[in-house]
């Protein structure tokens, strides 16, 4: 007798209505949009009683999906309510406990309850699509450079030269931790014997002078000498 109850039954899936994957708007979504779709459907009770109460956080969709990028789970999202097969009844928040709640979604091709348990009727939203292609919002940023101001070419530099010419990164050998010489280009900055002074000046502008001694006087010993 329990072989013949058990006969035919299948078991548990995912059921899609087939008006549903032959609506236009279904065929818009994104590959990633529809997976992510099937997943919520999932979660989704066979009497549609927690219908408007279906959540799945990023993470754990990003998860069922098979995804890494939580971006790309968030832009789903928005997808899915753009062409109107979700509806989001109840935002993210935090909780008393401190830990975050993840949004709450209706599921717009199945029938809903109310808080005093009223049927609602589906309303597939999604057959209403006015045939706006989703654009989301969030990839558009603003450019942080002023208008009319034109970035330079990479590579480039600020004055004369061309877009095609490279500066090197680098510097060149030999030129790190030296001091800056006081000789000619060509010259090698070594020290300078007081017997060579005299025949650098003609090539070395900034040759060392003999000092000079100045006798400074008290002035008023100045004073006395000139009362005497």
């Amino acid at each position: 007798m329990s072989r013949k109850k058990g006969k035919g039954r299948l078991p548990p899936f995912v059921p899609l209505i087939r008006t549903t994957l032959a609506s236009p708007a279904w065929k818009e979504l994104s590959f990633g949009a529809r997976s992510l779709y099937v997943v919520l459907r999932s979660y989704l009770r066979f009497d549609n009683l927690n219908n408007g109460k279906v959540f799945r956080s990023y993470r754990d969709a990003a998860n069922d999906v098979g995804t890494k990028s939580i971006r790309s789970v968030q832009r789903w999202y928005r997808e899915l309510a753009h062409y109107g097969f979700i509806v989001m009844t109840t935002g993210p928040c935090l909780g008393v406990d401190g830990e975050g709640i993840a949004p709450h979604w209706r599921i717009t091709e199945y029938p809903t309850f109310d808080a005093k348990g009223t049927y609602i009727a589906a309303t597939r939203d999604f057959d209403r699509w006015d045939g706006v292609p989703f654009d989301d919002p969030e990839k558009k940023t603003k450019s942080l450079t002023p208008k009319g101001d034109t970035p330079y070419p990479r590579g480039g530099h600020t004055d004369d030269l061309t877009s095609t010419q490279k500066r090197s990164s680098c510097t060149p050998k030999g030129d790190i931790d030296l001091v800056p010489s006081m000789s000619p280009k060509g010259k090698h900055n070594f020290y300078h014997s007081p017997s060579t002074f005299s025949s650098c000046s003609a090539l070395f502008p900034m040759c060392w002078a003999t000092p000079k001694l100045i006798e400074v006087l008290d002035p008023a010993q100045i004073d006395l000498e000139s009362d005497n």
